[in-house]
């Protein structure tokens, strides 16, 4: 019983957020979507940045100064050259 009891207890804690992201301007992520932002509220680097902090399961994210999207990553398989973006992975 007291082991089902402790179990409870550590599972009703909230998990923590993603590592800190390393930004790089210049660049866009290649990899699996997990979502795109378009919302006023994703609208900057840090909106985006913030979107996939909150995320367990996003690595990275792009955000295109022009468009003004913010796409997550939920998994990674390169970088490309992207003047128009600014992009953050897991370090």
């Amino acid at each position: 019983m007291k082991k089902f009891i402790m179990a409870a207890v550590l599972f009703s804690f909230p998990f923590t957020a993603n590592a800190s992201l390393e930004i790089q301007e210049g660049f866009s992520v290649n990899g699996s979507i997990f979502a795109v932002k378009k919302s006023k509220k994703f609208s900057s680097v840090s909106g985006c940045k913030a979107a996939a902090e909150s995320k367990e399961i996003v690595k990275a994210f792009t955000f295109n100064k022009k468009t003004q999207k913010c796409t997550l990553y939920k998994t990674i398989r390169g970088l490309r050259v992207d003047e128009k973006s600014v992009s953050g992975t897991q370090s």
